[in-house]
Formats: C-alpha cells, sequence, structure tokens
C-alpha cells in the first residue's frame, strides 16, 4: 500500500518542461495501450510496460511496470468482479507476497466503476487502501460523482484531488457540511508534498464536492 502510494505521488511530482509542474497520473483509460504512449514526455524518460497477469486476458486484467520509478500497478476492467482475486495473484506474481490479504485492507477502484463503464473507460488502477477510507469514498463523493451524470465521455481520466485525499488516508467530505479538522490536516498534508497554497487545495476539494451534488433534471 506504501509502495503504491510513493510511487503515485512520485511520478505526480516529476516535472514537465514547457509546464512548469507534473501531471497526475491516470486512474482511468479507455484502452492499456494508453499507458504506454501518455504523457509522452513522461513515458519517454519512464517508459511502462503491460505485462500478462497469469490466468487472465488482457481485457480483464493487466499489469503496468515502470522499471526506472520501480512501480507495478493492477489494472481491472471495470466489469471485473474477481478484482480481489487478482490482486492477490498480482501479489502473489509480482511482489512474491503470498500471505493472505487482511480483511481490512481492500482492493479499491481509483476511479468509480460505475462512472468508468457510463463514460467509456473501462479499465481502471487499483491500489490498496483501508476498508474504511474505501467504504467512506464509495458512499460519500464517488456515488455522488456518479450520480450527478457529469463527465466527458470516452477519454482518458486521471486522478483528481480528491483521490489524492484518499491516498492520503483521508475520509470522503459529506454533502453540505464542512471538512473535519483530520480533512483540513490531510489538505494540509497534501500541499505541503505539492508546494501548493492550501486554501486553493480546499476550495478545489469543495468544487468537487459541488460537482458531485449535481443533481441533473428529470425529463
Amino acid at each position: 500500500m506504501q509502495q503504491e502510494r510513493v510511487a503515485l505521488l512520485g511520478e505526480s511530482l516529476i516535472i514537465i518542461p514547457n509546464l512548469g509542474s507534473g501531471l497526475l497520473p491516470f486512474a482511468a483509460v479507455t484502452e492499456p495501450e494508453v499507458l504506454v504512449r501518455s504523457p509522452m514526455f513522461l513515458r519517454t524518460m519512464h517508459p511502462v510496460r503491460l505485462e500478462t497477469l497469469p490466468g487472465r486476458e488482457r481485457s480483464e486484467a493487466f499489469v503496468q511496470v515502470c522499471p526506472s520509478l520501480k512501480y507495478r500497478f493492477l489494472w481491472v476492467h471495470a466489469d471485473n468482479d474477481k478484482y480481489r482475486e487478482d490482486y492477490k495473484n498480482f501479489l502473489r506474481v509480482f511482489h512474491k507476497v503470498s500471505e493472505e490479504l487482511p480483511r481490512q485492507l481492500a482492493v479499491d477502484h481509483l476511479y468509480n466503476r460505475e462512472r468508468a463503464r457510463a463514460l467509456g473507460t473501462p479499465f481502471i488502477r487499483t491500489v490498496l487502501a483501508e476498508q474504511s477510507i474505501n467504504s467512506s469514498h464509495g458512499a460519500g463523493y464517488e456515488k455522488s460523482r456518479s450520480q450527478s451524470g457529469l463527465g466527458a465521455s470516452g477519454r482518458d481520466h486521471k486522478m483528481d484531488s480528491m483521490i489524492l485525499m484518499k491516498l492520503c488516508g483521508m475520509p470522503s467530505p459529506r454533502k453540505g457540511q464542512p471538512l473535519t479538522a483530520e480533512m483540513l490536516a490531510c489538505i494540509q498534508q497534501v500541499a505541503t508534498i505539492y508546494g501548493m497554497n492550501v486554501k486553493d487545495l480546499e476550495k478545489e476539494i469543495n468544487d468537487l464536492m459541488e460537482v458531485a451534488a449535481f443533481k441533473p433534471r428529470k425529463r
């Protein structure tokens, strides 16, 4: 879990020339090959390859490997209901970890499965997360964001600030309620890592919650 967090935060901190900042990694993509070619400058510096998960077709699950940044991630299709078993297989084959996955750890889709299906972005990055944090976001921000119906179809989706918060252990904010002291402390942590203004990041989180709370008109 720690390795995945460090890899995602580390890759997003690599400065891209002419941009002056890093790019957040992908959370969901339209096809696996997107991860090999994009973003082009970053992948030129740090190439990745896609490897097969034993017993699975690439259309069901695959592993993204970046040798220079020393990370591996399991990606699964939104329709893959055996993702926890696939993750345990991923641990055995790619990390040589054969112990049973503790119940308090969830295999977390970094992008909501329902929303990925609806927007035609079916391949989703998975990470390990504390079950309580995963459940909080699933029932909070992610559920609301999916119900809002907002989002661009047929394009790849990068992580957003709310996913960063989840990676750092922050539970989902609640609609119409102020951010708690725990959430503000997590925002301070992420702002420090990225050299961001705390108030700007706090506003971005609140803006994402407003987008998630949007209710489409009934026809």
